[in-house]
């Protein structure tokens, strides 16, 4: 047991993903199959769950067969994911829209099974949320395994409100505050299926290595170094980082990396750390939102960084014109 717990740590990240995802495929498509069994005989309810279920596995399907076959082109499993993704969504929407017309028997499953619950619930929310962090520059495959997981961490959340408010609530509030809920998390998971679709010609992600020639040096006004180090920023944040595009010129060839200066979050002395763990549940939304302010705002640095680039003389060249369509994995050096 040591020996596979030693082999599992020493995998790759990329590694890990996979098998956990694989693991996590399997336990959860068998669940679904259970739910939709027991659904088409006693439980009309169950379908609804098995079926949003399925949608959401297939979406990392998609994914998995991605990693690990070309037979498609990225951009039609791509698509794929984010149809998967809506579809669930949308099935959400209504299972938990029905509550707006039928009322819902209340349980008390004790104060002991919510806590447990919650707990279980916000954990995998955190750790749906430090995956999908850690895989900005793993590639559009593994990104969107994780944005998946953030959407089922979101179900797993929501699944906690309701035992929550089941508590010595009355039947009719609760089911409407569970239904506007519901409605709030299958936009989100709609709004994630949007993202994913059009991620790949907004994101940096495997964008981030670009070289240009100097083609008309008289043009040219960018601050060179002494030994032909080029920076720009493309995108300034305080809080999360600025955007930056480093490169070398070597002779009339300008090639670099777009990268992300650190953000307040690691320049922070760990006194202020542990204050923001322990505001978290106020920051986290604050946070959330910041950042989705940030990603309009960095919409297609590539095509940004060759608009400059262009106005100061340089053309871009064929090793710079990497795309996201590939979902290959490039580092950023940041």
């Amino acid at each position: 047991m040591r020996n596979l717990v030693r082999e599992y740590r020493a995998l790759s990240f990329e590694r890990k993903t996979v098998i956990k995802t694989v693991v996590g495929l399997c336990g959860s498509a068998v669940l679904a199959l259970g739910k939709l069994t027991i659904g088409l005989l006693t439980d009309f309810n169950l379908v609804s769950i098995a079926v949003y279920t399925f949608a959401i596995l297939l979406a990392k399907l998609e994914c998995l067969w991605g990693i690990r076959s070309n037979k498609r082109s990225f951009e039609t499993r791509n698509r794929l994911v984010a149809v998967f993704l809506l579809f669930a969504s949308l099935v959400y929407i209504g299972f938990m829209s029905r509550m707006f017309f039928m009322e819902r028997t209340l349980r008390d499953n004790g104060m002991l099974y919510v806590l447990l619950l919650a707990f279980i619930s916000f954990l995998e929310l955190g750790f749906g949320i430090a995956g999908v962090l850690r895989t900005k520059t793993r590639g559009s495959y593994y990104r969107n395994i994780k944005l998946i997981n953030l959407c089922v961490a979101v179900i797993a959340i929501l699944t906690t409100q309701m035992a929550i408010l089941n508590m010595e609530s009355e039947t009719g509030k609760v089911s409407i505050l569970n239904a506007y809920s519901g409605i709030g998390v299958g936009v989100f998971i709609a709004l994630v299926a949007v993202y994913i679709l059009l991620a790949p010609k907004w994101s940096v992600l495997s964008r981030e290595h670009n070289a240009f020639v100097l083609a008309e040096a008289e043009k040219n006004r960018l601050e060179i170094g002494e030994r032909g180090e080029i920076s720009i920023t493309l995108c300034k944040s305080a809080v999360y980082g600025d955007y930056v595009y480093r490169a070398i010129l070597q002779g009339d060839t300008a090639d670099g990396n777009i990268c992300r200066t650190p953000s307040l979050w690691k320049r922070m002395h760990v006194v202020w750390k542990v204050l923001c763990c322990i505001l978290s549940e106020i920051l986290l939304f604050v946070w959330l939102g910041g950042r989705m302010v940030l990603f309009f705002r960095s919409l297609d640095l590539p095509s940004r960084l060759e608009k400059i680039m262009r106005e100061n003389g340089f053309s871009r060249t064929l090793c710079g014109e990497k795309t996201a369509a590939s979902g290959a994995v490039i580092s950023s050096g940041a």
